[in-house]
C-alpha cells in the first residue's frame, strides 16, 4: 500500500468509518485506473483485485446505457458496497445485518470531505503517527436540535466522552466544534439522549450554534475537548 500521507489521510477516512458503522469488515479506496490508494483494516491483495476487475467488468457494460457510479450486493453472510466518490470508488464489504441506508449517508460525508480538504493543502509527512493523546479530536456527523428547551449544549455518545476522560484524566464538560470551512465554537456537552443515535457517530448541535458554525445537518465536523 501508499505510505504517503494522501494515503494515510484516506486510511484514516476508512477507519473512521469503521468506528462509526462496526458493521464494516473490510474497506478499501482505488481510482479508475484500477490502482489501489489504500485499505483499512488491509484486505488481501488478491481480494481486492477480483473486486475491481467484477466492478470494471460490470462498468464495462454499463457504458452503453451511461454509466456506474455505485454497485450493490447483498448475500446471505454480507453485502458489498461499491460507489463513485469523485474519480476515485469506495468498496466497502459489510454484516448481513449492516443498516445500507445509514452506510450511504456515512461515506458520501467522510470520504468527500477528506477529498476536498486534501486538494485544500500541501501533503506533508504527519508530526506524529499517533496524535489521539495530544489532541484526542474526533470527526462526527451533525443532527440539529430544535425547540424552546434546548439550550446551548450539544449532545454525543456517552462512550466517546468516557474514552476522552480516560486519556485526559478528567471529565469533559465542554468540546470545541470545528467545520470543514474552518469555523469554530465552543459549547457544554452531555450525552446524547435520544436512544435510536446513540453509537452513530452522530453530535446533536442546537440550531443557533449550527448557523453559528455555517453546518447542516448531515455535515462533518471536527470534535475535541475543549482547552481548560
Amino acid at each position: 500500500m501508499n505510505n504517503d500521507p494522501y494515503a494515510v489521510a484516506l486510511k484514516n477516512a476508512l477507519t473512521e468509518i469503521k468506528n462509526i458503522c462496526p458493521d464494516v469488515r473490510r474497506s478499501f479506496i482505488f481510482a479508475e485506473d484500477r490502482v489501489i490508494a489504500t485499505g483499512d483494516p488491509e484486505p488481501d491483495e488478491e481480494t481486492m483485485k477480483k473486486t475491481i476487475d467484477s466492478f470494471q467488468s460490470v462498468a464495462e457494460k454499463a457504458d452503453a446505457i451511461g454509466s456506474l457510479k455505485a454497485f450493490y450486493v447483498n448475500g446471505n453472510k454480507g453485502k458489498i458496497i461499491l460507489s463513485g466518490v469523485n474519480d476515485m470508488y469506495l468498496a466497502l464489504a459489510a454484516s448481513e445485518d449492516a443498516d445500507t441506508t445509514y452506510l450511504h449517508s456515512v461515506t458520501r460525508v467522510i470520504i468527500p470531505t477528506v477529498l476536498k480538504l486534501l486538494e485544500t493543502i500541501t501533503p506533508t509527512p504527519p508530526a506524529s503517527p499517533t496524535p489521539l493523546q495530544s489532541e484526542p479530536s474526533k470527526q462526527l456527523i451533525v443532527d440539529t436540535l430544535s425547540g424552546f428547551f434546548v439550550g446551548d449544549s450539544v449532545q454525543i455518545d456517552t462512550e466517546l466522552l468516557e474514552e476522552w476522560a480516560r486519556l485526559l484524566r478528567e471529565s469533559v464538560s465542554e468540546v470545541e466544534i470545528e467545520s470543514v470551512d474552518g469555523e469554530a465554537t465552543q459549547c457544554k456537552v452531555k450525552e446524547i439522549n435520544d436512544s435510536k443515535l446513540k453509537g452513530k457517530g452522530m453530535i446533536r448541535i442546537p440550531e443557533k450554534v449550527c448557523k453559528t458554525l455555517e453546518v447542516k445537518k448531515g455535515e462533518l465536523v471536527k470534535v475535541k475537548p475543549a482547552s481548560t
